[in-house]
């Protein structure tokens, strides 16, 4: 097999990668703004953070650093075009939950809303905030977490027959996995 090289930001090599769709108040608006991201991952399970990568060109950003919170709302493949949307409009110039008709579920733990149609989504607090090349990791401390009855198994995995989960494979393109893609490997599965 012959390789070559890529220009490091030219290619999409990391990708498909999970999606989920950050939210955030926007007190000067009255209402909240959704950004769909997929450089975003978990990074401590004690206590749980979760790190999200948003632009400082983004309006998102600075409704960010002002609100010092944020949910997360993970997404069916089935709302795709909505995420394209949420990605394509700017909270700038559209309200976006107007826009879209976005049904929202209030936060518990904290005044920012979640989109009611997630399968799984998480209320964040923001803990941390640093600037590594052209984005912002924002690091928020989970403070509650919600699901759709029965899309996780009792092992806490994904149940890939109830849910099929949006990935961003770059260039403004979609894709899910299916149950019978799913492979269990190691000792225990032989």
């Amino acid at each position: 097999m012959e390789l070559r090289a890529l220009h490091p930001g030219a290619a999409y090599f990391y990708y498909p990668r999970p999606l989920c769709v950050v939210g955030v108040r926007d007190e000067a608006k009255g209402t909240s703004n959704f950004v769909p991201v997929a450089w975003a991952t978990p990074l401590s399970s004690r206590p749980p953070l979760y790190g999200v990568c948003l632009s400082p060109k983004t309006y998102s950003h600075g409704l960010l650093v002002k609100a010092g919170e944020f949910t997360l709302s993970f997404l069916d493949f089935q709302d795709a075009p909505v995420v394209a949307k949420l990605g394509q409009l700017s909270g700038r110039n559209v309200d976006k939950v107007a826009t879209l008709g976005l049904e929202l579920a209030e936060g518990e733990t904290i005044a920012t809303p979640y989109l009611s149609r997630a399968y799984a989504a998480a209320e964040c607090k923001l803990v941390e905030r640093r600037s590594f090349g052209d984005q912002t990791l924002f690091v928020g401390e989970v403070l509650r977490v919600v699901a759709r009855e029965g899309v996780f198994s009792e092992e806490g995995v994904l149940d890939l027959g109830r849910v099929s989960p949006v990935l961003y494979l770059g260039a403004n393109r979609y894709l899910t996995v299916d149950r019978e893609s799913q492979q269990l490997l190691g000792p225990e599965h032989s």
